[in-house]
């Protein structure tokens, strides 16, 4: 008796592979959009807090520093290396 060739099965292919990694990406990238907005409508409801400016010190106000118009003294040392 004689076998009968049967072709071979292909096998079933499914979604392309960047079909799915696209769908995966448009998954991450809503649910981000989404949190993100969860977020800010969260704190987007309060007012920033008020900042104050710290007051600066006092500069060139006497203390024996160097006078207006002078140099400051050259560091002392072998020079560079």
């Amino acid at each position: 008796m004689a076998k009968k060739q049967s072709a071979p099965k292909k096998p079933k292919t499914g979604e392309p592979v960047y079909t799915v990694m696209a769908f995966i990406t448009f998954v991450a990238i809503a649910l981000g959009c989404t949190l993100l907005y969860l977020d800010f409508d969260e704190y987007g409801k309060q007012s920033p807090p008020k900042e104050t400016v710290p007051p600066l010190p006092a500069l060139g106000g006497g203390g024996g520093g160097a006078q207006p118009g002078t140099a400051p003294p050259a560091p002392m040392g072998g020079g560079m290396q």
